[in-house]
């Protein structure tokens, strides 16, 4: 499950909202667009396509090189639906907006919750939280006849060892959540005990119960024109036995057969949720039975998957829903790939960073594309419980999906990050501990006490 790697992850909340207004960018007549969240670059692709800006971000996440970018900015919790939708009905009033928009995970329910309120195109609350909701996005594909992979909600031990007996090989997983956090699967009856022990240590008071998916994994990066979807590409996944991602590859390697099958699918699952304008990201396993899908989501790929595309495809995503949005551009198809690119995240042995070697000669390397550490001498390297967890990556290019693949492997192999031993190591970190919006990835407070 990919998150937003580019993204900031602080946890703090703001309750207040500070305006900022640059008269420099303000044009009466341009078109208005509200980014939620995100980095300055996707501010300079707006730009590009023709919008004043108007900017909504946390105090303490905002890069205030964006400032000079935007018409206005806004600084408030992003992450309030209602707050946001609050504020821009008052943006609207002052200077109508045309479209509501976030790229980045933590924006998406707000930037729907506004963009219903105020009438807007684009992708509405509804359709956001069905594919935010585990379970409900299970239940609409099962009612809709797309597909049948059993999920149910549980709370404990019996409720895991009763669906493992009805339909074998189980992963429980939150109910709402990303980057593969509080995924763990279940083999058989055997591990129910164990699996369920975890969960309570973890703070995983409720979960998804779905069929355990076996055979390889992809994800597909589509755009959506008026309802027409294309497929800008096909992502090759690599993973560890915690379903945390390692690697991403394009092309993904997939016959045309089954990547018509998959295509299909994905279209099928995107009208019936009600995706019809912007960027989406599915993942999906490629089963004996066919191609069952994981989730979505209606933004573009994290984990960088989107730079993968426009190396490798020539398609930047961001610049194409900007310009999409301002009605500069129809449907476009990518064109073949030129060559081959590969994602590969760097991961250490938990404690605390003494050094970090060879990540100058990794850089240097002609086939490196980009290079990005996340941890530096001091830093303190948390064992893998989810994507925020790797400690950076390496994003190479090749002749071949398969030269790539291999170079980033080489490359990241020459890169050592050397810990010690940190604190005395206690009981496993809980959701609390990990995730900054525990209670949102859960959806749900703990059962009472079953007689």
């Amino acid at each position: 499950m990919t998150h937003e790697y580019e993204s900031g992850n602080n946890p703090r909340r703001e309750s207040d909202s500070h305006a900022h207004e640059s008269g420099s960018h303000r044009h009466e007549t341009a078109p208005r667009i509200a980014v939620i969240g995100g980095k300055v670059a996707a501010l300079e692709k707006a730009r590009a396509a023709g919008f004043d800006v108007v900017w909504l971000h946390g105090p303490h996440e905002l890069d205030p090189a964006g400032l000079a970018l935007v018409a206005e900015a806004h600084l408030t919790d992003y992450r309030d639906p209602q707050a946001v939708a609050d504020l821009l009905a008052a943006v609207h009033r002052h200077r109508p907006l045309v479209r509501v928009v976030s790229i980045i995970e933590d924006g998406l329910e707000s930037a729907a919750a506004a963009t219903t309120a105020l009438g807007l195109p684009g992708t509405g609350l509804e359709t956001v939280r069905l594919l935010q909701d585990k379970l409900a996005f299970r239940e609409l594909l099962a009612e809709r006849g797309i597909e049948g992979v059993a999920a149910r909600l549980g709370h404990d031990e019996a409720d895991i060892l009763a669906f493992v007996d009805a339909y074998g090989a189980a992963v429980i997983k939150p109910r709402y959540g990303s980057g593969s956090l509080g995924v763990r699967l279940v083999p058989g009856p055997e591990a129910v005990a164990e699996v369920a022990a975890w969960a309570a240590e973890f703070g995983l008071h409720t979960f998804v119960m779905e069929q355990y998916l076996r055979g390889p994994e992809f994800s597909v990066e589509a755009f959506s024109f008026a309802g027409e979807h294309v497929v800008v590409a096909y992502t090759a996944k690599e993973k560890l036995d915690s379903f945390v991602e390692v690697g991403h590859v394009q092309p993904a390697g997939l016959d045309a057969a089954d990547a018509a099958r998959i295509g299909s699918l994905v279209g099928r699952m995107l009208d019936a949720v009600g995706v019809t304008d912007g960027p989406s990201h599915t993942e999906v396993i490629l089963t004996a039975e066919g191609p069952r899908l994981v989730e979505s989501h209606n933004r573009r790929g994290g984990d960088r998957i989107t730079d993968l595309a426009h190396e490798v495809y020539g398609t930047d995503i961001d610049a194409l829903g900007f310009l999409w949005y301002a009605g500069r551009t129809g449907p476009r198809t990518p064109g073949p790939a030129r060559g081959g690119g590969a994602i590969r995240f760097l991961t250490a042995e938990p404690g605390v960073v003494e050094s970090v070697t060879g990540a100058d000669e990794v850089r240097a390397d002609p086939r490196v594309v980009s290079l990005q550490l996340s941890v530096a001498p001091g830093d303190t390297v948390d064992p893998i419980a989810w994507s925020y967890d790797r400690s950076g990556l390496l994003i190479v290019r090749g002749d071949s999906a398969d030269e790539a693949r291999d170079a980033a492997h080489e490359l990241a192999a020459r890169i050592t990050i050397t810990t010690r031993p940190g604190a005395v190591p206690g009981a496993p970190r809980s959701i609390t501990a990990v995730a900054p919006r525990p209670e949102r990835l859960i959806g749900a407070t703990p059962p009472a006490a079953r007689s």
